[in-house]
């Protein structure tokens, strides 16, 4: 992810956090965010921000698309 696509993204979660609801779905933890940002320094605040007023969910189990491969 590039310089400018890290601070975009983190000004429009700071845009919205406070005033507008975001649905957001990943398959990393946050632990491996700051890998991916190749930046903890920005990594850091846009998880703040994502879950100050957030209900997470953690959903488990096989995955649908291996499980779908391996009967073919």
């Amino acid at each position: 992810m590039s310089r400018q696509a890290r601070y975009s993204l983190f000004q429009l979660i700071n845009s919205l956090y406070e005033y507008r609801s975001v649905i957001l779905t990943t398959n990393k933890d946050f632990t491996a965010w700051g890998e991916f940002f190749h930046d903890d320094n920005v990594a850091v605040p846009i998880i703040d921000r994502i879950i100050h007023h957030s209900h997470i969910f953690m959903l488990g189990g096989e995955s649908y698309r291996l499980k779908q491969k391996t009967l073919s």
